[in-house]
C-alpha cells in the first residue's frame, strides 16, 4: 500500500509559476510533508502518522520533512525577478518579509540561522524550502503559531543533516511556537502584512 500522496496543497499551483505571487494559508488538518530527497522510511514515524490519520505528501522543493497543522501558517512566494542562481538572496528576502510582519506584532529577537530558518531564543519557529523553476524561484515556509513541539516530534525522525545551530537537539528541544514564546499572532494581520 502506497501511503505517500502527491503534493496538492493550496500553494501547489505556484509551482507552475502561475497565479498570485504570494499566498498565506492555514492547513485544515495534519500533514507530514517530505522534502524532495527524503524518503518515508528515513524521515517519518509511520505508525504515529497512521494513528493520527496524518496525510503524508512529498513536495518538489528541497529541505527536510515538516509537519503542517491548523496551528501553523504557510507562507508561499514566487519571484521572476531574482537571479535564478541567487537562492540565498531569495531565502533572505522572503524570510525578512516574515520577520518584518512578525515584528509588527511585537515579536522581538528574531534571527535567521542555518540556511533559512527563523529562530527565536535559539529555537526554530519558521522552516522553509526552495524550488527553482524554469524561470522563477519558489519559496514556502511553515510558521509555527501555536503547535506543541511534542506533537510535531512524534511524526519525524531525526534528519540526516542539520544546521550547526541545532547541535543534535531532538525536535521537541529544537523547535518552538510563537505561542510558547509568549506571542499570540493575529493571522489575518500577518497575512495582510506579508501580502
Amino acid at each position: 500500500m502506497n501511503i505517500l500522496q502527491s503534493y496538492n496543497l493550496p500553494d501547489n499551483s505556484l509551482f507552475d509559476g502561475q497565479g498570485q505571487e504570494i499566498l498565506v494559508w492555514k492547513p485544515d488538518k495534519t500533514y507530514i510533508i517530505l522534502g524532495q530527497r527524503d524518503s518515508i522510511d528515513d524521515a517519518v514515524e509511520i505508525e504515529n502518522a497512521k494513528q493520527e490519520n496524518a496525510i503524508i505528501m512529498q513536495r518538489p522543493s528541497g529541505g527536510h520533512s515538516v509537519v503542517l497543522t491548523p496551528k501553523t501558517v504557510i507562507v508561499s512566494m514566487i519571484s521572476r525577478e531574482h537571479d535564478l542562481t541567487a537562492i540565498k538572496s531569495f531565502f533572505h528576502d522572503c524570510n525578512m518579509k516574515i520577520i518584518i510582519a512578525l515584528q509588527k506584532q511585537n515579536v522581538e529577537g528574531l534571527s535567521i540561522q542555518g540556511i533559512s530558518d527563523i529562530v527565536l531564543n535559539g529555537r526554530k519557529i519558521v522552516g522553509s524550502s526552495m524550488y527553482k523553476g524554469k524561470d522563477f524561484l519558489f519559496f514556502h515556509a511553515v510558521v509555527n503559531l501555536a503547535e506543541n513541539p511534542n506533537y510535531i516530534a512524534q511524526f519525524l525522525k531525526h534528519p540526516k543533516t542539520e544546521p550547526e545551530y541545532r547541535k543534535n537537539r531532538k525536535h521537541e528541544e529544537f523547535i518552538t511556537s510563537l505561542n510558547e514564546q509568549g506571542y499570540t499572532i493575529d493571522v489575518e494581520k500577518l497575512k495582510r502584512d506579508i501580502e
